[in-house]
């Protein structure tokens, strides 16, 4: 009982960090039922003929990127949940140290994650059933079906919750595992620590990396054109996007920094941050670089089969969605972080604007980065399939805003939250000039 009460004494406490992980857990979750419920739908299940085998059953392509997208969702969770507890490192030292044994402190990662899934679990399936009614909607009008308005499969409620509970099930080991593994020198350590080790196991070149990249590029160009030719140089690209953002920028940014920045006290703090957020963020950003030209591709390949178009159109929007909520709550929780940085920079003499133009440069070039490794790919795939496949120059253009407005408003979120969060500290009294 003591250790639940802590737990709760501690969410109340860290309300911003539990708000922001809960609200992209209810988010998660509501996209999880919307798919389900396109799953489990019986009245488009009767309009749809399968067109996919599995050991001998036929399945629809649209149930079969609704399920990939469903194991996403989890995926995101378990990535959003294990960042949360990277953050609470310096909490289980202090347990620890306190006489907290290995079952109080993995119970107390439990209770706060059962508590807060209870909140968000509830808010999700809210959410998830007005999105569903309006995605059904857009469906039945765009496919000309007839169902009910207000129709959504109970079956997507008890399948999410299944899923929800296997990945409770799934934290709790994590949690567990966690804490047995690591001491108390780590615990108190990782919460600030920006180092991040080298474990190739062969060491290639930099300019490899680049390489890959543009390999990726030419083979897009290259390759004879159908309806699939993009997918396999978009993970070769990603491989290079992964690649360049741990071990070539850092050599690019000491050469800015030593070459054109070493007398711009601004530009030097504001990379040296970037290249930071950019390390924790690798996984991420390759997923969104690989996730957004294969739904792209997706779409391209299914203008055919309207029910499998819409449901790509879908899974575009909410995986890109996703996406960019997971890495604003990687930024405002790693944003928490730096608080004493800034303040320590104002004590030295920066000053507040100066303390924002450090912030605005910082997110501004994630962001850029964000857009601009994978807009390349996904420039040349709908072109060429414009100029093979006929696809609308309206449907060019609305995928590509769609590409580039979210980031831009996640950019404008993650500056406004990062800029709160780290300058909050000097509240009264601080110098505008």
């Amino acid at each position: 009982m003591g250790t639940l009460k802590f737990s709760l004494k501690m969410l109340k406490k860290e309300y911003k960090k539990s708000f922001v992980y809960t609200l992209t857990l209810c988010l998660t979750i509501a996209v999880t039922f919307l798919f389900f419920n396109i799953i489990d739908n019986v009245y488009l299940m009767e309009h749809v003929s399968a067109n996919h085998s599995l050991s001998g059953l036929d399945i629809p392509f649209s149930s079969t990127l609704s399920f990939i997208i469903i194991i996403f969702c989890a995926f995101m969770i378990i990535f959003a949940n294990n960042f949360y507890i990277s953050r609470k490192t310096k909490e289980i030292a202090i347990m620890t140290m306190s006489g907290a044994s290995f079952l109080d402190t993995t119970m107390y990662l439990f209770y706060q994650n059962f508590i807060m899934t209870l909140i968000a679990f509830p808010l999700g399936i809210g959410i998830g059933f007005v999105m569903s009614i309006g995605v059904n909607q857009c469906i039945y009008q765009y496919l000309s079906y007839q169902a009910p308005f207000l129709y959504v499969p109970f079956n997507a409620i008890s399948d999410t919750l299944i899923c929800i509970c296997a990945i409770i099930g799934a934290q709790l080991i994590y949690a567990s595992g966690f804490v047995y593994r690591k001491d108390i020198q780590y615990m108190l350590s990782q919460e600030h620590s920006a180092q991040v080790k080298d474990e190739r196991i062969i060491q290639l070149p930099s300019a490899m990396y680049w390489l890959v990249y543009i390999l990726g590029l030419v083979l897009l160009i290259s390759v004879p054109y159908d309806a699939t030719s993009a997918l396999f140089p978009c993970c070769i690209g990603t491989l290079g996007i992964g690649g360049m953002l741990k071990y070539c920028f850092p050599a690019l940014f000491k050469k800015i920094k030593e070459r054109r920045l070493i007398a711009d006290k601004l530009w030097l703090i504001a990379l040296s941050n970037l290249y930071a957020s950019l390390r924790r963020a690798v996984l991420l950003i390759e997923i969104y670089a690989i996730s957004s030209s294969v739904m792209i591709a997706i779409m391209i390949s299914q203008q055919e089969n309207p029910r499998e178009m819409i449901t790509a159109i879908i899974g575009f929007i909410v995986v890109i969605l996703l996406l960019l909520a997971s890495i604003l709550y990687k930024y405002t929780m790693e944003a928490t972080t730096r608080h004493m940085f800034y303040y320590n920079l104002y004590k030295l003499g920066y000053t507040y604007r100066q303390l924002l133009s450090i912030i605005k440069k910082e997110v501004i070039s994630f962001y850029v980065i964000l857009i601009g490794l994978p807009l390349f790919y996904i420039g040349i795939t709908l072109i060429r399939a414009f100029l093979h496949q006929g696809i609308t120059l309206s449907f060019f253009i609305t995928v590509f805003l769609a590409q580039i407005l979210p980031a831009l408003l996640a950019g404008i979120l993650t500056y406004i939250s990062y800029k709160n969060s780290v300058l909050l500290v000097l509240k009264e009294g601080v110098h505008y000039e």
